[in-house]
């Protein structure tokens, strides 16, 4: 792997050099005609012709190199890049060792060949070894030819040492350039195939997954999972973001700002609006990961629309009165302690005890299954005529709470009216065997007042009682009457 690694670090090396290689070659020939204004020009009335000739040589080489390298670039795009580059190096080494050793024959510097080296060993980098071969190749030759131009001893032992001390500079230059250029290679070839690994799981997780930027919720990767059960398409993944996934926007800037200061969130439950159509429940777990060097939120989707469900039936199965469909005694009594133990924030609000006459009757004439009708029928009733913000639970049996809130006693009053006439209404249509009436007690509780909630119910039950007895004398009366009647057709019949 280290093996295919490198190789791979080598051509791509080689391909930046090759591109730069272009650019340096434009460069040379947009340069070159300023050195034939000298070398044609200023220098026609130079003393030494053989330097001339040598230095007018060297920049026709150079202009010639580069233009055949460009040749090549456009012409042959399959062209062995390494030995191009390799080759281009070795003749501009050749070429700026030529020209310092030319330059004893009239200035007596090695400025060409010093440049030339340190510019190959910044911008054309290529394997050290390689680039130790041709320093040492092309330095060994310089030295050389400045041995037989130079003919000061002490002068050569200078540019001796500087030339030398200048490769070995260069060279360590090269290495480190080759070095850091490899290590950003390697770095970035783990940081792909980081990507890819993570893309793999990502992929492969059977939950929906999606990665959102942080702050401006473009979403960078969606599972095969997330976009079925979004029903989303890859098509129109530009055309959407983040945003669809939170229908409350200040839930979500909520949300953002604890991920960032826990940097993860686990098992938060949302309504999600899928479709048009349909709903679902689903817990997030959301993450904060750096992708692609920038903080990006992983969040992992379960739906958990069948739990709710359950939950919401073991809700009804707790809190609910099966019969009638309206809360239990239980959830009744709650609320009622809730209100009253509240203290200074308690609200005020008006008990009204319910009892329906003459269940007993109603069971013991026709059923128990009618007698249920009863009690469900009157449950209804009150249903239909009293307010979101009024509460009805079933006490038990026949007898039925209702806590009225944000009223008066004569709302009240006035609402218990309009439920019995709604009693007589369904009497009058003889829409049911039996005869619907209740009796009714109130207690109005007010903020300050130290009750249980056992307390309050006895009090308003005490008021029911009242009408409840007002309600047997009545039916007492119309009893002994009817009895009185029927005796008399019975003894007008008798001879």
């Amino acid at each position: 792997m280290n093996s295919i690694t490198n190789r791979e670090f080598i051509h791509h090396n080689y391909v930046v050099l090759y591109e730069r290689i272009k650019l340096i070659s434009y460069m040379l020939i947009f340069t070159y005609p300023c050195f034939f204004i000298v070398d044609f020009f200023l220098f026609t009335k130079l003393s030494s012709p053989t330097f001339k000739f040598n230095l007018s040589a060297i920049h026709i080489t150079g202009l010639v190199v580069s233009l055949l390298f460009l040749f090549i670039y456009h012409k042959y795009l399959k062209a062995p890049r390494g030995v191009i580059v390799s080759s281009y190096i070795l003749i501009y080494l050749l070429i700026g060792a030529v020209s310092s050793i030319n330059s004893q024959l009239f200035t007596g510097n090695i400025y060409a060949y010093i440049i030339i080296v340190l510019g190959v060993a910044v911008f054309l980098p290529i394997q050290p070894r390689h680039i130790f071969i041709q320093f040492m190749v092309i330095h060994i030759f310089f030295i050389i030819g400045l041995y037989f131009f130079e003919p000061d001893h002490f002068a050569f032992l200078s540019k001796l040492i500087n030339s030398t001390g200048t490769a070995v500079i260069s060279f360590m230059i090269a290495l480190s350039f080759y070095s850091f250029r490899k290590n950003d290679f390697m770095n970035k070839l783990k940081l792909r195939q980081n990507e890819e690994n993570f893309r793999s799981l990502f992929n492969l997780n059977p939950h929906p997954l999606i990665l959102t930027k942080l702050y401006n919720e473009e979403i960078l990767l969606m599972n095969k999972h997330a976009l079925g059960y979004y029903h989303l398409h890859d098509n129109n993944m530009a055309q959407i973001d983040a945003r669809f996934l939170f229908q409350n926007q200040e839930e979500k800037q909520d949300l953002l700002q604890r991920l960032m200061e826990q940097q993860s969130i686990k098992n938060y439950c949302i309504e999600q609006q899928i479709t048009p159509t349909i709903r679902k429940w689903v817990m997030l777990s959301l993450e904060l990961i750096d992708y692609m060097d920038e903080p990006c939120v992983l969040i992992g989707v379960t739906d958990i629309t069948d739990l709710k469900k359950n939950e919401e039936e073991l809700y009804k199965q707790a809190s609910l009165d099966m019969l009638t469909g309206v809360l239990n005694r239980r959830s009744g009594m709650e609320i009622l302690n809730q209100q009253l133990s509240a203290g200074p924030e308690s609200q005020e609000f008006i008990i009204c005890y319910i009892d329906i006459n003459d269940l007993k009757k109603t069971n013991d004439r026709f059923s128990h299954s009618i007698g249920d009708d009863l009690i469900k029928t009157c449950c209804d009733t009150i249903n239909r005529h009293i307010t979101d913000v009024d509460i009805l639970f079933r006490l038990g049996g026949d007898e039925f709470i209702i806590v009225f809130f944000q009223k008066q006693m004569n709302d009240v009053r006035d609402l218990m009216k309009t439920i019995k006439l709604s009693f007589e209404e369904i009497n009058f249509t003889q829409q049911k065997p039996y005869s619907i009436s209740a009796s009714y007690g109130y207690y109005h509780y007010k903020p300050g007042t130290v009750l249980t909630p056992e307390e309050v119910l006895e009090l308003a039950d005490q008021e029911m009682y009242k009408e409840k007895a007002v309600h047997k004398r009545k039916n007492t009366s119309l009893d002994s009457a009817i009895q009185k009647s029927i005796i008399r057709q019975i003894n007008g019949t008798i001879p």
